[in-house]
């Protein structure tokens, strides 16, 4: 048993740690969509509209692109594509409402440089509302077929947007969106504290909060009632200070994650074998049961206790998830000081 063990540790990647000492608050991560040895990340409030492509071999820092003629005022998140011309394309979503205010949010949209170097670029602006009033989002999602997606960070569940279609293409082709475009709500999930999130290869999403992360079956499309997402899959992650970062990486093989604070590790988690395989539908998700949550691989059955369970397991959440809430504004509120 205990060979094995030390062959799984030796086929495990080390962690690679985050060197740059600007990256304190790094709170959206994505692979870069054309280079395997790549991510790009942003800190959240505070800090200037600038965007790090960090090394996964070294850890070190190889690009800053800064967005020229950009207030950031709280960038939680990113998200990744293709251009039709092959370039990478890199969405930066400043939509960090901690304190629910803010009547519109704005996605931003740069190039990747090729080859990767710092640069200052200028990037297209996509301003977003939601029709229901603010809300904090941490979590900005490209799905295969070319959507994008919004995922709110509520205390007991996240609501998934849809940014309409026309005003992407238009940030695609390189057309700004300054009026706000209304988000339209195409799913809920029963998820607390959604910090980030991706798209899987076959259209599946999975969704992170500080503790672990869970697959969720493809959105559907706006234009119908939002449904609520059946979980499909539990997926553990490893303990961090505050674990705010998630992306997909070697083709829906493994993730990598990580979190706020200095010198943090960018962790490789692989995906168990129910959630690599290709899913039996990339259509639009059901309220019903899906057969990935039937078998042993399903999502734990805490997910739905026992009626006599139901009351004391919802108390004790609530205080468990306020109290991780309130520590973690208090956490930023004294960096903000410093």
């Amino acid at each position: 048993m205990v060979s094995v063990l030390l062959l799984a540790a030796a086929l495990t990647p080390a962690p690679v740690v985050v060197q740059d000492p600007r990256i304190t608050e790094s709170s959206g991560l994505v692979a870069s969509p054309t280079r395997p040895d790549l991510v790009w990340t942003v800190n959240d409030s505070g800090s200037s509209a600038v965007v790090y492509g960090v090394s996964l071999r070294t850890g070190r820092t190889v690009a800053t692109l800064r967005l020229a003629k950009t207030d950031a005022r709280d960038m939680e998140a990113m998200t990744a594509t293709r251009g039709a011309d092959g370039a990478g394309l890199l969405w930066i979503g400043d939509v960090g409402d901690n304190r629910a205010v803010r009547a519109s949010v704005v996605l931003r949209l740069v190039r990747e440089p090729v080859p990767t170097a710092s640069a200052t670029v200028r990037p297209v602006s996509l301003r977003v509302r939601y029709p229901d009033g603010p809300h904090d989002v941490e979590t900005l999602i490209w799905t295969p077929d070319r959507r994008l997606l919004l995922v709110t960070k509520n205390l007991f569940s996240g609501v998934v947007y849809e940014v309409p279609a026309p005003a992407v293409a238009a940030a695609i082709a390189g057309r700004s969106t300054l009026d706000p475009v209304s988000a339209k709500p195409v799913a809920e999930v029963a998820m607390s504290l959604v910090t980030d999130g991706a798209a899987l290869p076959d259209g599946r999403i999975i969704l992170r909060g500080y503790s672990g992360a869970t697959v969720y079956p493809s959105p559907p499309r706006a234009g119908g009632e939002a449904q609520a997402l059946q979980p499909l899959q539990q997926v553990a992650l490893p303990a961090q200070p505050q674990g705010e970062t998630l992306t997909v990486v070697d083709g829906g093989r493994a993730v990598l994650v990580g979190s706020e604070g200095k010198r943090q590790p960018l962790q490789r988690v692989e995906l168990p074998p129910a959630v690599t395989a290709p899913a039996t539908t990339t259509g639009p998700a059901t309220t019903g049961p899906s057969p990935a949550t039937t078998g042993p691989s399903a999502a734990p059955r805490a997910l739905n206790p026992a009626p006599g369970l139901r009351r004391p397991l919802l108390a004790l959440a609530t205080i468990a998830l306020a109290l991780v809430a309130s520590g973690i504004a208090l956490r930023r509120r004294r960096r903000r000081r410093r």
